[in-house]
């Protein structure tokens, strides 16, 4: 399939666990843009260019739209999108606490819990079959020009 290259760097957060180990990371050597993206779908596709970016524009909006109301998005060939969320975990007796007729020995506690508990949302990726096996088959090589430990 395709080749990355690995640029090795040493974890410097004296705080971390993984202080002074050293890793790989994918050194990208571009980053592609919705045009350059479109421009490439127009070329294997054989629609016409000027219209690949309305089309991109409109799933785009699309998808926003539709992740934003809590559907989950499956790109085939691609793998699925959703959003998650991360979210303040909360005890019995603090529920108790905010709530006085809460009995946790015989109440439901979900009837006391509100998305006033979510901190912040995120998108989540999970690629498909064909995607895992494509990573699986890219060859890595290390990035020998620049060997300095500082990066």
């Amino acid at each position: 399939m395709g080749k990355v290259r690995i640029k090795i760097y040493q974890n410097k957060n004296s705080k971390a666990q993984a202080y002074k180990k050293f890793y790989g990371k994918v050194q990208h050597s571009s980053t592609i843009d919705a045009s350059t993206l479109c421009e490439h779908a127009a070329m294997d596709s054989g629609i016409e260019r000027s219209l690949v970016p309305t089309v991109y524009d409109a799933q785009l909006k699309q998808m926003k739209e539709l992740l934003c109301n809590g559907h989950a998005i499956k790109v085939d060939g691609l793998g699925t999108f959703k959003l998650g969320v991360e979210s303040e975990g909360v005890t019995a007796a603090e529920v108790h606490e905010r709530y006085p007729r809460f009995n946790p020995e015989t109440d439901d506690i979900r009837k006391y819990l509100s998305a006033r508990q979510v901190k912040r949302s995120r998108l989540l990726f999970t690629p498909c079959a064909e995607i895992k096996a494509a990573l699986r088959s890219v060859k890595y090589e290390t990035d020998k020009t620049d060997w300095s430990v500082n990066n």
